[in-house]
């Protein structure tokens, strides 16, 4: 048992040394292989848009021996070759570059013993756009809930514009965007500070603005307010039953005593009513002030006479 145990022991040996003189025989000869290679640009600067380049890798077929190619297949993976923007590109929105130019770059990555055969593709090529700064008005992008009856009068931006850096091609395409999902108003005055939606290609010389939500509060008031024609003949007068009807509308507080009856004006149009058959009129109202809000009529229809007059 222990003469088996020591020929396989030696077997083993031998099969160990074998092995070794094997692999060093191997990787002493020469072999080809090929790796990729990312590549980036860099230093594009902030008024330039770029698309992606046409290969982001590089296909780089090698030479050398076993143990340097093992090496380099290796280190491709956590090597990247930047070019520089400015080596390449020019005034027409097309950029061309030869990979022969990157070959110094590639070597720097391998060992000595190792060498480039070919590099794919023999080009690399991409589109860009040079940008130019207008100003963007500053619009919000949210949605406002009232509170305690206080309505949004208006909103104020700080800047109300900002500088932009955008295509000159889709300039009206892009506005600013206060970006904000909602904002509940309980007060007068509600001021933050809000973030600009990004916008993809667009740079912005700020990342916030400023923003200002003007509110007021209102109440609700009712008035009489006399029912009149309109469009009737000079010869033919109105005459409703009941002659006032209550029109009801939120006022702001700080006005509550400028607003009266005398500020709408509720009507029965002759043209509704001309040569029709029947004893009510539909009630509409003709005019209100603009700083009032959600007005409306208690009564929709009123009975009516059309009284003549002959000259």
């Amino acid at each position: 048992m222990n003469l088996f145990r020591g020929d396989f022991l030696v077997f083993l040996l031998f099969l160990g040394i074998t092995f070794f003189f094997w692999w060093s025989q191997t990787m002493s000869q020469e072999h080809q292989t090929m790796m990729k290679v990312p590549v980036q640009i860099s230093g594009v600067p902030d008024d330039v848009r770029t698309a992606e380049l046409s290969n982001r890798h590089l296909t780089v077929f090698l030479t050398g021996k076993g143990t340097a190619l093992r090496k380099s297949t290796r280190r491709s993976a956590h090597n990247t070759v930047h070019v520089d923007y400015s080596a390449f590109a020019t005034s027409q929105g097309h950029a061309s570059l030869s990979t022969l130019r990157l070959k110094d770059s590639i070597m720097a990555m391998l060992p000595a013993s190792v060498s480039i055969r070919t590099i794919e593709p023999d080009s690399l090529t991409f589109q860009y756009s040079l940008q130019h700064s207008v100003m963007l008005p500053v619009e919000f992008g949210g949605s406002v809930e009232s509170q305690d009856q206080f309505f949004l009068e208006r909103i104020e931006f700080f800047p109300e514009s900002v500088n932009a850096k955008v295509l000159l091609s889709d300039t009206v395409l892009h506005h600013a965007i206060a970006d904000i999902d909602n904002v509940v108003i309980s007060s007068d005055t509600s001021c933050m500070t809000l973030a600009l939606k990004p916008i993809p290609g667009v740079l912005f010389d700020t990342d916030e603005v400023g923003v200002s939500l003007i509110a007021q509060q209102y109440t609700e008031k009712s008035f009489e307010v006399s029912v009149t024609g309109v469009n009737f003949p000079k010869h033919i007068t109105l005459k409703s039953f009941p002659s006032k009807v209550v029109v009801s509308a939120w006022v702001k507080m700080s006005e509550y005593d400028k607003v009266g009856p005398h500020d709408f004006q509720v009507v029965v149009d002759y043209n509704e009513i001309a040569g029709r058959d029947g004893a009510k009129a539909t009630l509409r109202i003709f005019s209100q002030p603009a700083n009032v809000r959600n007005v409306k009529l208690q009564t929709r229809t009123v009975d009516y006479l059309m009284e003549t007059r002959f000259f």
